[in-house]
């Protein structure tokens, strides 16, 4: 018997032994290839031997992953590389693409000759383990991961890197540029890393998990991809420059669950993009009391809205009007105490909450009993007075949003004319014309809706005229310190007059002192809200300022 024979064989032995896991053998000398039947059935080959099989199955590959599977195949048989290893998506006979990893080996004789390219393809199906666009592994993947590693109690670090000027480039390029970019960092990721398992967190960001690795080795990593995202990544011939951020997290406390890895990984993550111009945000055993604690009330909150919002309440700050000097209305704030953390500041952990999937159903626990409340002891009182309610990106985002929002109006029969909604500073997350459909549909309804946190991420002038909201909110860190900042005062008085002659309200929070309100009321602020008229309180201590004239 040849060896040919021989080898062929050996092949069949194993080569049908799994419906997902198909086995490939090739002659390198004469392109003749033997595959599993059972890849050949579910992708439609012409039969279990071909002649040319890489380009034959080149066609089966998705047309943005052909070019990396094709080169990868010419460097095998051309002898630059002996290894393939590779995840791509590829075709089968029902039209639907499917992700795959194929990995495969360059045998090579006594004499270096290269002899047989044998391998395995893993057929992932169309499930969502395998990102569309980076074919990268997927958040939840991503999350089952991080399960393992808990429950094996193996410590690791994860590394989330993403680009905070992502969006001008979609705006600039449009979207399937930038899908384009995402997937030429993967690749990156994919070819450079091979000691890490690489994921596509979401949006724009990634994750970098590694058991391996010591702290500065990811700072290394870091500090790599930050060189290639600024200097070698072209797309359609044209230069283009990411400026990343990063976050580092070392995990060591099995106790914490992986939502809350997560979530305190984007934190970091948002920190180093937002305010330390892509500085690494790291959280590990050197800064052991300060990130740990952080780790820890993270997993606390996000246990206390699995257990029904236990250890959450909610606190009213009222919105006075300028000339009048009476209330039109407050705003609803939550608060959170628990032992043994007792209460925590919301700067402590809102932010974090509004990126983490979890705040959808605290967001709807808000809205469900701040209603509540407001109808049955507030607005028994005085119907005119309005109630807001913030609305971040992660609830605006989901489908079902509309009509679960919509169903705690009618179960509790709240009147919509007496409710604003507040959308938060990252709202500006979203795609703008997404936004202003759903500012127009709740406008329909009859509920007003207003831009919070203007003079930060809603700053720009031209959303005023762009989004159909009937006020916008001014920072309260636009307003410290403006009586004695005159860069400040120009700039408030062009906003107000801008907002005003265009027929908005504007309401100023923040408010401490009487100098800077009496400023901000001759420059035509039409509310103002802060600790000069009273503290977030209770329920039952807001009805008592009800029918105090301020």
């Amino acid at each position: 018997m040849d060896d040919i024979k021989l080898v062929y064989r050996v092949f069949e032995a194993f080569a049908n032994t799994s419906k997902s896991r198909y086995a490939f053998i090739c002659d390198m000398k004469t392109d003749i290839s033997r595959w599993s039947i059972a890849c050949v059935e579910e992708f439609g080959l012409p039969g279990v031997e071909m002649k040319g099989a890489g380009l034959i199955w080149e066609e089966c590959i998705h047309p943005m992953d052909r070019e990396r599977y094709h080169n990868s195949i010419v460097d095998l048989f051309e002898g630059r590389i002996d290894k393939h290893d590779m995840v791509y998506r590829a075709k089968n006979k029902s039209g639907n693409y499917v992700a795959c990893t194929c990995t495969g080996t360059v045998i090579r004789g006594e004499d270096g000759e290269a002899l047989y390219f044998v391998g395995t393809i893993d057929n992932h199906g169309i499930a969502n383990e395998y990102d569309s666009v980076t074919a990268l592994y997927t958040k939840q993947k991503l999350l089952e991961t991080l399960r393992e590693y808990r429950e094996n109690r193996e410590k690791y670090y994860i590394l989330f890197v993403s680009a905070y000027n992502f969006i001008e480039l979609n705006n600039v390029y449009g979207y399937e540029f930038g899908n384009k970019i995402l997937r030429c960092f993967a690749d990156h990721l994919l070819d450079y890393i091979d000691d890490c398992e690489v994921f596509h967190a979401g949006g724009t960001r990634f994750a970098i998990v590694s058991s391996e690795r010591e702290l500065k080795d990811m700072r290394k990593l870091y500090d790599e991809l930050l060189h290639f995202s600024r200097h070698s990544i072209e797309v359609d011939g044209l230069a283009v420059t990411l400026m990343l951020g990063g976050s580092c997290t070392e995990v060591y406390d099995f106790c914490v669950d992986e939502h809350t890895i997560y979530s305190n990984g984007i934190i970091g993550l948002d920190e180093s993009m937002y305010e330390k111009h892509g500085e690494l945000v790291i959280f590990s055993n050197n800064n052991r009391d300060k990130s740990h604690e952080k780790i820890v009330t993270i997993n606390a909150i996000r246990n206390s809205i699995n257990a029904g919002c236990d250890g959450f309440s909610l606190r009213y700050q009222p919105v006075i009007g300028s000339e009048s000097g009476k209330m039109i209305g407050a705003e609803a704030l939550v608060r959170w105490n628990k032992d043994p953390l007792g209460e925590v500041p919301p700067s402590d952990f809102i932010n974090w909450l509004e990126d983490d999937p979890i705040f959808y159903e605290l967001g709807l626990w808000i809205a469900k009993n701040a209603m509540k409340q407001w109808k049955e002891k507030v607005l028994s009182v005085n119907p005119d007075l309005k109630l807001s309610l913030n609305v971040a990106y992660t609830q605006l985002e989901r489908v079902d949003f509309r009509k679960q929002f919509l169903n705690i109006i009618d179960e509790i029969d709240f009147p919509k004319n007496r409710l604003v909604l507040e959308l938060t500073e990252r709202c500006r997350l979203l795609d703008k014309t997404f936004l202003r459909n759903e500012i127009v549909y709740f406008k329909s309804q009859g509920v007003g809706t207003i831009l919070d946190d203007f003079g930060t991420g809603f700053s720009a002038l031209e959303l005023l005229l762009f989004l159909p909201v009937v006020g916008i909110k001014i920072d309260k860190s636009f307003i410290t310190n403006l009586d004695i900042d005159e860069k400040k005062q120009i700039v408030a008085t062009a906003i107000i007059k801008c907002a005003k002659d265009i027929g908005m309200s504007i309401t100023a929070e923040g408010i401490e002192d009487s100098n800077i309100r009496d400023m901000l009321k001759e420059y035509g602020t039409t509310y103002f809200q802060g600790y000069l008229y009273s503290k977030p309180v209770k329920i039952d201590e807001f009805m008592s300022l009800i029918t105090v004239q301020i």
